[in-house]
């Protein structure tokens, strides 16, 4: 994955000479590119900010629509932080697959403060976060395969969530559903699955809300019985944090199988 580190090479000469004295050779990337969490700190303490220079950010896609988990959103994340970027496309899946390295070009694209959380769209609408449209698509983001590098995903307890956890790829294991039930309710009027929170407990008894989108494709399958690892994006909304489960990874225990560890 590209870096924004500059190296700096010092060329020795021989004799007396101090470190003032020795020419300096600086190796930096262009301009453009910055890290995912210099380019959320542009909106920090602003309910949005209009991006007009040229900042270009790289990461992993870390989330997306394959099992209908997020809606028309796509998460980016590289060491330093991890971004919601909304696009007015369906399917993303194929356009931006889990575990591909994202090049996002954010000149011309709008920073939203939304409950708490920095996401990345165009101008807004009348419904709020404008979508990238999706014949803009190419001028701002394209996809390709990793190099050999590993998707990012830090093992937490709950206790240890924070801030700079927020859209980022993170993995709870030893953990168990409190209740039995289906992911997501079902609406008693229109018989369609809604956005549900589950609340998931650890070996401490501490509890953690894993919130599920009606969208999803297994909305109205059992959620796991028994312990075992959630992987999934940390959201957050006006003071409140929640896990949303991606790429369908959840691995609990069966009669036949142990407990899965993080990986």
């Amino acid at each position: 994955m590209k870096t924004t580190a500059c190296i700096s090479l010092l060329l020795l000469l021989p004799g007396g000479c101090d470190k003032a004295t020795k020419p300096e050779y600086v190796v930096c990337p262009p301009e453009s590119e910055y890290s995912i969490s210099y380019l959320k700190s542009l909106c920090d303490g602003k309910s949005s900010v209009a991006i007009t220079q040229d900042i270009t950010v790289y990461g992993f896609v870390t989330a997306n629509d394959l099992y209908g988990e997020y809606d028309r959103m796509i998460v980016v994340e590289d060491g330093s932080d991890g971004i919601a970027i909304a696009i007015d496309h369906t399917p993303l899946a194929d356009l931006f697959p889990f575990g591909y390295i994202a090049t996002v070009r954010c000149n011309g694209l709008t920073l939203y403060d939304y409950g708490g959380k920095i996401l990345l769209g165009t101008a807004p609408g009348d419904d709020g976060i404008g979508r990238i449209p999706r014949d803009e698509l190419a001028r701002y983001i394209h996809a390709d395969p990793p190099a050999g590098e590993a998707r990012p995903v830090e093992r937490l307890t709950f206790d240890a969530v924070s801030a700079r956890h927020i859209d980022t790829r993170v993995c709870f294991e030893g953990v168990h559903f409190t209740e039995a039930g289906s992911w997501c309710d079902t609406d008693p009027e229109t018989h369609r699955t809604v956005t549900t929170e589950r609340q998931i407990a650890d070996a401490q008894g501490r509890t953690f809300t894993v919130r599920t989108a009606g969208t999803c494709t297994y909305a109205k399958e059992p959620v796991p019985q028994g312990t075992g690892s959630l992987y999934g994006i940390i959201d957050y909304f006006a003071g409140k944090y929640t896990l949303r489960v991606t790429n369908r990874e959840a691995f609990f225990a069966t009669a036949a199988t142990p407990p899965t560890a993080c990986l």
